[in-house]
């Protein structure tokens, strides 16, 4: 029993050491071999829910390591979300290992179908919380997942669980074919590698560049920037700024972080918002300078995290953040449990207020795309792979970062916008209000970067690239394939338990 606790912690610890301390990544190789051999062990006993005990426990090792950073915001928020990640994960795991108990074959196939399959459906759903997706793990390592603009992280987690099981088969039958087996573990390992070596040195092409500047305000959300009586105050230096750095370096863009104007612009009426008319004044003296700017704007009775895009046209563009964080910024399941909208956990003076309602993919102007992200919206790659089209551009991040002060959150967060960048193959811009900004080029490489916890200003050159990646044309279609596979075979496990109940029934 007390061996059975251990090995199940074993694999949370592995699992979550990745998502702690980047630079560990290859642990994630080891990390399911205590979970397999404790799965193996259980598989027929008699209580068949002890699998799912030990997993719920390694689960939770895992996802408290992974981000108990969030507690620093919110300590009932980040409670709620552990408790529901590791109980589904269990439940996925558990449901794998009685599927092929079932089914009577091997682990493999259930493995890869069921939780590549809840990885993708996690990026949907109401409580969508892709953070721990497996493929993430190697958010640090850009060299090794260059093939990722083909299969996008759903393509590491597969890799990920075909190198656990072979390392656990290894260890399992040591005697048996151990030199044709080590042969495959090598290639299975050396061939992504290469390939990786091989397109990360490949020449980058580009149509052409643009100049950036971007604005890093750096104030502490948690005793300034949500000041109600601080935020003209806020404002005003931010414009002072970003007229000294347009009167400066007269930038092709200006870019600004999440939320930088508070009070909401009313979309049929922008006019009516002091602090719009105050960026129309900055954009009328510096008329070729487009200007990309975190707010909150309103349509009616809907409020929207929003980025606001000024270019030469009259009419402003707005984007709207679809992919909310649960709990805090949305209510899941709202159509049907919208009296909880009184309940949802509060952070940063909003509670659960967001729609998610968007119209638009990108901004475009002069023939540029410029694909905005919005903070959370990072870590959904399908998603912003999808919404990038073929002609030039770039995708510009906006974000808030301090809620988690110095932990490894605002770190590995700034490392799933490197992801973005080769999953597209476009450069990206990250622009934080506190954390890191930063240029990363279409490789995932850091060209520059801002200094944590410091206000600070970044310019560079950008370049535009067209066309699309194979991840932006079809998106996950690896985790859509194993979703529909899945459930079919979810439902005919479930068609045979009931058949052989009722066959032991009648005999």
């Amino acid at each position: 029993m007390k061996k059975n606790i251990l090995f199940a912690i074993a694999s949370g610890l592995l699992l979550g050491m990745p998502f702690c301390i980047p630079q560990l990544f290859p642990i994630i190789f080891f990390a399911w071999i205590p979970l397999l051999w404790l799965e193996e062990k259980t598989i027929n006993h008699h209580n068949p829910y002890t699998l799912f005990n030990y997993a719920f426990l390694s689960f939770l090792v895992w996802n408290i390591l992974a981000y108990w950073w969030v507690g620093k915001a919110q300590i009932t928020g980040v409670i709620l979300i552990i408790l529901i990640n590791s109980l589904l994960l269990a439940l996925i795991f558990w449901l794998i290992s009685r599927s092929r108990k079932h089914l009577k074959i091997s682990i493999l196939f259930p493995f890869l179908l069921i939780w590549l399959g809840f990885e993708y459906f996690d990026t949907w759903w109401d409580l969508a919380w892709p953070w721990l997706n497996l493929g993430n793990a190697f958010a640090s390592a850009p060299k090794w997942i260059q093939w990722y603009e083909i299969t996008g992280t759903r393509g590491g987690s597969l890799w990920v669980i075909l190198i656990n099981l072979g390392f656990f088969s290894l260890i399992k039958n040591q005697k048996k074919n151990i030199a044709f087996r080590s042969i495959g573990m090598f290639l299975l390992i050396g061939i992504p590698l290469l390939y990786s070596i091989f397109l990360y040195h490949q020449k980058e092409n580009g149509i052409g560049t643009k100049s950036f500047a971007l604005i890093q305000p750096n104030l502490d959300p948690y005793n300034e920037k949500f000041v109600p009586e601080n935020e003209e105050k806020h404002f005003a230096d931010f414009m002072t700024t970003a007229d000294s750095v347009c009167g400066i370096h007269h930038p092709d863009f200006l870019l600004a972080p999440e939320t930088v104007i508070l009070k909401y612009i009313d979309e049929n009426n922008p006019r009516q918002s002091y602090n719009y008319l105050r960026l129309l004044d900055l954009k009328k003296k510096y008329p070729k300078t487009k200007i990309l700017i975190g707010t909150h704007s309103k349509i009616e009775s809907e409020s929207f995290n929003s980025a606001l895009f000024l270019t030469d046209t009259i009419t402003p563009q707005f984007y709207h953040k679809t992919k909310l964080v649960p709990l805090f910024e949305r209510v899941p399941f709202d159509k049907y449990l919208s009296f909880l909208k009184d309940y949802s956990i509060e952070i940063g003076g909003y509670q659960g207020t967001y729609s998610s309602r968007n119209d638009i993919d990108y901004f475009l102007s002069d023939s540029i795309a410029l694909v905005p992200v919005v903070c959370f919206e990072s870590i959904f790659g399908d998603y912003c792979a999808q919404r990038v089209p073929e002609i030039p551009g770039f995708l510009c991040m906006i974000t808030n970062d301090g809620w988690w002060k110095t932990t490894p959150g605002y770190k590995h967060h700034f490392n799933f916008s490197r992801l973005r960048a080769i999953e597209t193959r476009r450069d990206y811009i990250r622009v934080a209000n506190n954390g890191i900004s930063a240029y990363i080029n279409s490789k995932g490489t850091i060209i520059a970067k801002s200094t944590w916890w410091k206000k600070e200003v970044l310019t560079g050159r950008l370049k535009l690239r067209e066309n699309k990646t194979f991840y932006s044309e079809h998106g996950d279609f690896i985790g859509r394939v194993c979703l529909f596979i899945a459930t079919l075979l979810l439902i005919f496990v479930k068609i045979r338990i009931a058949t052989q109940s009722n066959t032991s029934g009648s005999s």
